[in-house]
């Protein structure tokens, strides 16, 4: 590689900040601490898979599968019941996209 980040590293990195900013909203709006500790814990992850990917890209591929899956879950339910579109709806369509862009990883780690 030539030292800069791939493009999975600056879509995984773009992902972590906004799951952090979405967690940090949800503390200032309503007071919420699981949405502070949620939002910072999964931007850390995230910020780790960022790194882990041009060393382990198939367990970082994998880790971060399993995160955006969850987020997925977790705030396409609350975008469902809220409507809201920021942060549920934003962070689930965002979560969408990197959960197929993992899968990706995965399997073209598997072929390579």
């Amino acid at each position: 590689m030539g030292g800069g980040m791939s493009m999975s590293q600056k879509l995984t990195l773009g992902y972590a900040a906004l799951v952090g900013v979405g967690g940090i909203m949800g503390y200032i709006k309503s007071g919420s601490q699981k949405s502070l500790a949620a939002g910072g814990l999964s931007a850390l992850l995230l910020y780790y898979v960022h790194t882990q990917l041009p060393i382990r890209p198939a367990f970082a591929s994998a880790l971060g599968l399993g995160l955006s899956a969850a987020l997925l879950a977790v705030m396409g339910s609350r975008f469902r019941k809220s409507g809201k579109i920021f942060p549920a709806g934003v962070v689930s369509l965002v979560s969408f996209v990197m959960v197929g862009g993992y899968l990706h990883g995965i399997l073209r780690g598997l072929h390579a």
